[in-house]
């Protein structure tokens, strides 16, 4: 028992193991063109990446207008940043998200958007490589249905490599911050 404590207290404090998260990866979808694109597509760019659907009525247009927000304000304090960014929305309902009901949804927020949907296995592809909650809940008498989904940000470098994700919880303010942070960022070593 003695070992074993005094091991523990060795450990503590110390670094035990370090590395990326396993999310993210290659994927391909349509844009609104129609045209096939990819991850490497955004090689170069910082990206912001988002999971929605173009029915939804609440949570998607709020954290979309919190993004275009956070484009606004980088534009405005570090334009230099701002023009390394691309935002994107990735539709996790392809059954209806068309690209011309995308085209119509993506009036509605930051000129700067790109929107992607794809096949339903496309979709669900790249959704299970960002590991996305996605599940359609029951249809109404209409047809009609919501579609659950995770609510998060991911924050991509310019090699693509995971940065950063945001949650619904966090202002424009906060993601500006953590953007500059993690853009600015120098390794001391």
């Amino acid at each position: 028992k003695i070992e074993r404590e005094r091991r523990l207290e060795e450990a503590m404090g110390k670094i035990v193991s370090t590395g990326k998260p396993a999310i993210g990866g290659p994927w391909s979808l349509i844009d609104l063109d129609g045209n096939l694109v990819t991850n490497r597509t955004f090689e170069g760019k910082w990206t912001l990446l988002y999971f929605g659907f173009a029915r939804c009525p609440d949570i998607c247009p709020s954290e979309m207008v919190k993004i275009g927000k956070v484009m606004d304000a980088l534009k405005a304090k570090y334009p230099a940043l701002h023009d390394q960014i691309q935002p994107i929305f990735v539709s996790v309902d392809p059954a209806r998200d068309s690209l011309k009901a995308l085209k119509e949804y993506g009036k509605d927020f930051h000129p700067s958007y790109v929107f992607l949907t794809g096949s339903p296995e496309q979709v669900q592809q790249m959704a299970k490589k960002y590991r996305v909650y996605v599940s359609k809940a029951d249809e109404t008498e209409d047809g009609d249905y919501l579609v659950d989904h995770s609510i998060v940000v991911y924050f991509h470098d310019d090699t693509g490599d995971l940065s950063d994700c945001f949650t619904q919880s966090m202002r424009p303010s906060d993601v500006v911050e953590k953007v500059v942070e993690r853009m600015t960022f120098v390794p001391s070593y």
